[in-house]
């Protein structure tokens, strides 16, 4: 009983239920279509805020599953829901920058440069995500015995 309950928590030193289904690695979280959203969200997000915008809140899926996107308005500010599941990629950012523009009801000139800058901001995240390495520095620490010997380098 004992073994079943680590094996739910992850525990079990055989067993890791990410590698379960083959191979898997730390870049590839960033791949999960969740992640991608918030990652693409929170620079567009950005870019707004620099352009001095009021930006929505985004959130996925919408509560009505029929719908791609969907925009609600409060007085303490807006939320653009979208769907992520079952749709190009490409799609959903568009979605995230044409929310930041519907949000802040720009004209058709201040909409075109917007969008611009939006755009921008969603190429970097994938220039970036794409050249991040997962390796990481390692630090090799050896702890002495008392019985030992240590000099100053």
């Amino acid at each position: 009983m004992k073994h079943e309950i680590n094996k739910r928590r992850n525990t079990a030193i055989d067993t890791n239920p990410i590698q379960e289904n083959g191979s898997a690695s730390v870049s590839g979280i960033e791949s999960a279509p969740s992640v991608r959203f918030s990652m693409f969200a929170r620079a567009i997000t950005d870019a707004g805020k620099r352009l001095g915008l009021i930006v929505p809140s985004f959130r996925s899926p919408p509560h009505d599953g029929d719908l791609d996107r969907t925009l609600r308005r409060h007085s303490s500010g807006s939320i653009v829901a979208i769907r992520v599941k079952d749709r190009p990629f490409g799609a959903v950012i568009a979605d995230l920058v044409e929310g930041v523009i519907v949000c802040n009801r720009l004209t058709e000139r201040e909409a075109g440069d917007v969008r611009n800058v939006l755009w921008d901001a969603a190429i970097h995240v994938e220039q970036k995500s794409h050249s991040t390495s997962t390796r990481r520095p390692t630090a090799l620490i050896h702890r002495s015995r008392p019985t030992d010997t240590t000099a100053a380098a």
